[in-house]
């Protein structure tokens, strides 16, 4: 039990002091994200700790980030008829960024012959890590590919949307949201959070239909792609 405890602090601890560090030298590299799990895979490496020791102490955290879910629903109430205005124009663009996502990663995984398990685990990589990896076990992909490729493609999100934004000087809060929230999830709605509660909001609800929309795209696309390669 004492284990637990210690390993809980120590977790929120070295975040908070990542958080600090990025303060200071701001950059994806340095971020929160990045810099905790490293921190805390060195530490658990050089203490010989196994993982699922530590994974058992970091229970209540995985609880939380249930409840700070839910409470989404809280800026979706307050901007709801933001969100009810420009409905049409969040659905088609979601729906459209999606399909290009899905088919273009499709497309250029099998051009340099990946395998079929490489191109299959690619397809759910733009949607949060809980569906891509129930959606990458069903059409046939490796899940552990697909947390790889999602958190990767989480991370490039986030570190190119700022120059994204102000390459083509987008200043819209819609805008602004779906750029987040397709392209780089959770972590990218988080962002979308610190730029306003419009931005967040929208990116909350275009991260949610980008999950919805891949698994039609992906369980449609799977079966063509299953007769090329």
């Amino acid at each position: 039990m004492a284990a637990k405890i210690l390993f809980l602090i120590l977790t929120i601890f070295t975040y908070f002091v990542a958080k600090k560090i990025n303060q200071k030298i701001p950059g994806l590299l340095f971020s929160p994200v990045i810099l905790t799990p490293v921190v805390l895979i060195g530490l658990l490496l050089i203490s010989n700790v196994p993982y699922e020791t530590y994974a058992d102490s970091a229970v209540p955290l995985n609880y939380m980030l249930d409840i700070v879910t839910v409470a989404l629903a809280v800026p979706l109430y307050r901007n709801w008829a933001f969100i009810k205005t420009n409905w049409r124009v969040i659905l088609t663009s979601i729906a459209a960024g999606s399909f290009i996502a899905v088919t273009v990663g499709a497309a250029t995984a099998t051009w340099l012959a990946f395998s079929e398990e490489y191109v299959l685990s690619l397809l759910p990589r733009i949607v949060t890590i809980p569906i891509a990896v129930n959606l990458s076990d069903s059409i046939g992909g490796s899940p552990t590919l697909t947390v790889l490729f999602s958190m990767t493609t989480c991370f490039v999100g986030v570190f190119i949307g700022p120059h994204i934004l102000k390459h083509f000087s987008i200043k819209n809060p819609l805008s602004i949201g779906m750029v987040y929230g397709l392209g780089a999830q959770a972590l990218g709605t988080a962002k979308a959070f610190e730029m306003g509660d419009k931005q967040g909001t929208t990116s909350s609800v275009s991260y949610i239909l980008t999950a919805i929309f891949t698994v039609v795209w992906a369980l449609l696309l799977t079966p063509v792609l299953q007769l090329f390669l």
